[in-house]
């Protein structure tokens, strides 16, 4: 009998030697061992401890004194707590979400959310960028300024060729493409034509210039440039020969719309350009046609107080209208309670160069809301039709 359990006692403890020498052996099998997974393939865990609130990170990149509105998910605008700069010596942030670039640097904007989150953006205020000196004085559209640029270096061919749309009353200039057509629009600018198409049709090369020229009925045009016999490119007229300021108010004012006897019809900077720089034998074709120029058509200028007799454009020193610029009037609070309904354009108007009214030119960039307390900047701006622009920013307190 104790043999007998001697025996059982040995195999008992022999398949207990098995059994875990197995376990071993089995669960460090190599080929059920797989990689880490890459961070692409990981699941993103939440880079904040259990007690802080989830995150979310964003890059910008913005300008010195260039301003920006950070524009977040419908869902989420309302419910901001609060934007707050970590430098604002480098990025200010108003409680919309607008940030201004300072200075050069970089810094955090932090938007703290009601669903305890917070959107981080790390934002880099690059040196402002060098602006290049704008026209003040045309109303002209322009393009495509690197083709032409290249074009003026070479010494191919003449680097223009100008379209006259009858119809329309628009002159498009064109330069040359890579085969040496002229179909790059460079320059699209409004004129008068004759009356009752009095304006001659054709292909012609322009053949003199003249800083000034007589015109029919006692009149006289500045920077005249001959088309085709007695048809010019010439000024609105003026009631005397060198005087700049006895211009023919009601004329300018129908630039846009025929008016002329024949010749075409520009503004002083406009006629002044085309004296300038196309040269004697540049092609010129007048037609009829009411599909759209490829640059359109530009806004006119209007002189609102007839008895200043200059143009607009004319940048002769002595121009009265040199120094101005567009104008905006605000009248509207800027103090409000929490609740109170704001209006973004109401109580806001602008005027152009000459007086005119342009409020719907208007743009703005800003962002109030009044459902909570807080600190905002509204910028307004416009630009006229001869490309002078203003700026008023102003800051709306909620309480």
């Amino acid at each position: 009998m104790t043999r007998r359990l001697m025996i059982i006692a040995v195999y008992v403890i022999a398949a207990t030697i098995l059994l875990l020498s197995g376990i071993c052996l089995f669960g460090l099998n190599t080929e059920n061992i797989h990689a880490l997974p890459t961070p692409s393939e990981a699941r993103k865990e939440p880079t904040t401890s259990p007690t802080q609130p989830p995150t979310s990170t964003s890059d910008l990149t913005i300008y010195e004194r260039e301003a920006r509105l950070i524009v977040l998910p419908e869902e989420d605008v309302s419910r901001v707590l609060s934007w707050k700069s970590d430098d604002e010596s480098v990025v200010t942030v108003d409680s919309g979400g607008r940030i201004d670039g300072i200075s050069a640097g970089e810094t955090r904007i932090f938007a703290t959310l009601s669903d305890n989150r917070q959107d981080v953006y790390n934002v880099t205020v690059r040196e402002a960028k060098a602006v290049g000196k704008a026209n003040r004085h045309s109303t002209a559209i322009t393009a495509h300024g690197d083709i032409l640029e290249k074009n003026l270096i070479s010494n191919y061919r003449n680097p223009y060729s100008i379209d006259v749309n009858r119809e329309q009353n628009i002159v498009t200039v064109y330069t040359y493409d890579s085969n040496g057509d002229y179909t790059v629009p460079v320059r699209a600018m409004i004129c008068s034509c004759g009356i009752d198409k009095a304006t001659v049709t054709g292909d012609y090369e322009t053949y003199f210039r003249a800083e000034w020229h007589a015109l029919y009925d006692n009149v006289f045009g500045m920077y005249t440039t001959g088309i085709h016999e007695d048809f010019l490119f010439h000024s609105v007229p003026y009631e005397e020969m060198m005087k700049n300021n006895s211009l023919e108010t009601e004329e300018f004012n129908k630039l846009g719309e025929e008016a002329s006897l024949g010749c075409v019809r520009l503004a002083v900077a406009d006629a002044k350009w085309i004296y300038d720089n196309c040269a004697i034998g540049t092609q010129v074709h007048i037609y009829d046609s009411d599909k759209e120029e490829p640059l359109g058509k530009p806004d006119p200028i209007r002189i609102k107080d007839l008895d200043i007799c200059w143009d607009p454009t004319d940048d002769n020193e002595e121009n009265p209208y040199n120094d101005e610029v567009p104008t905006i009037t605000v009248e509207k609070a800027i103090e409000l309670k929490v609740g109170d309904q704001f209006d973004i354009f109401k109580g806001v108007s602008a005027t152009d160069s000459c007086g005119n009214d342009i409020t719907e030119r208007l743009q703005y960039l800003g962002n109030v809301t009044t459902s909570r307390v807080g600190t905002y900047r509204v910028t307004y701006r416009v630009t006229d039709a001869m490309h002078r622009t203003t700026e008023k920013t102003l800051t709306i307190e909620v309480k």
